[in-house]
């Protein structure tokens, strides 16, 4: 498994609906409201790094509200 921290800037006001709807994904393993230049951070799994990119433009950048990602790939 590959984890990643994905940061994510949202339209203003949406920070929360955004944040309960990529709870809800399956590969998500938390998500919250953060501040400074990014509105949420999310913690996601994804079986092998090939996957991580469609994860991400599939899941999280095709949210309506989702304006911009940064990816932070983990390491142990």
């Amino acid at each position: 498994m590959v984890s990643a921290f994905i940061l994510v800037v949202v339209d203003s006001g949406m920070e929360r609906k955004i944040a309960e709807k990529l709870e809800g994904l399956a590969g998500v393993d938390e998500v919250d409201v953060i501040y400074g230049d990014y509105d949420l951070i999310a913690k996601i799994q994804v079986p092998d790094i090939s996957k991580l990119g469609d994860f991400i433009i599939n899941n999280i950048r095709s949210v309506k509200g989702v304006r911009r990602t940064s990816t932070l790939i983990a390491v142990d």
